[in-house]
């Protein structure tokens, strides 16, 4: 069992951190589902007066504080919930500090998708039944939608992300883990017995 977990997390996850190069330097499916802002200076300098450290930032918040008793934050939330019905509303993470290191970037995504290939190359050993190569791809593509379902369908619904985001998002998963579940699959088996592997 370690040597195919310790193989379809490497494999698997080398896998997906390309596939997500392709995806992201390569095809222009994220990028077309993007807008620039038409004073893109103008806005950053509205964000560097108004946002004083970096963090997520929400509009219209409607002034709630920390500390504000539960008839100030209800009353907060009233007055947050009239502006939206206007709109604009914004979600959005600000970064006041330069980006850095675009290699240490790399590396970060690198590391993240071999965490995840981990997590999914166990529970791929975990499973039981005897699954063919093909159901283990199935299962493996499965969890990673299901992953982007759970994670990118409330940003849809709650904080205003395009459908078409959305979409591209979630079809990115997929793709990822089908990727990487093609090798995954082929080198970790799940038990077909208790105890057996």
């Amino acid at each position: 069992m370690k040597r195919s977990l310790l193989l379809g997390t490497l494999l698997g996850g080398v896998v997906a951190f390309l596939w997500s190069w392709v995806s992201w330097g390569v095809l222009p499916w994220h990028e077309n589902q993007m807008y620039s802002f038409q004073d893109e200076d103008a806005v950053g300098r509205a964000i560097m007066d108004h946002a004083p450290q970096s963090g997520m930032y929400l509009y219209p918040a409607g002034g709630a504080q920390p500390g504000m008793s539960h008839e100030q934050r209800k009353a907060a939330q009233a007055i947050a919930m009239e502006k939206m019905k206007q709109g604009p509303i914004v979600f959005a993470a600000v970064r006041r500090e330069p980006f850095g290191s675009y290699g240490a970037g790399i590396l970060k995504q690198l590391v993240g998708q071999i965490i995840a290939a981990f997590l999914l190359t166990w529970l791929l050993l975990e499973a039981r039944g005897g699954l063919s190569y093909w159901r283990r791809v199935q299962f493996l593509a499965t969890i990673g939608l299901a992953a982007s379902v759970i994670c990118d369908l409330p940003n849809w619904t709650w904080w205003s992300f395009s459908g078409g985001y959305t979409m591209v998002q979630m079809i990115d998963a997929a793709v990822t883990w089908l990727l990487a579940g093609l090798v995954i699959a082929a080198v970790a088996k799940p038990r077909t017995s208790a105890g057996a592997y």
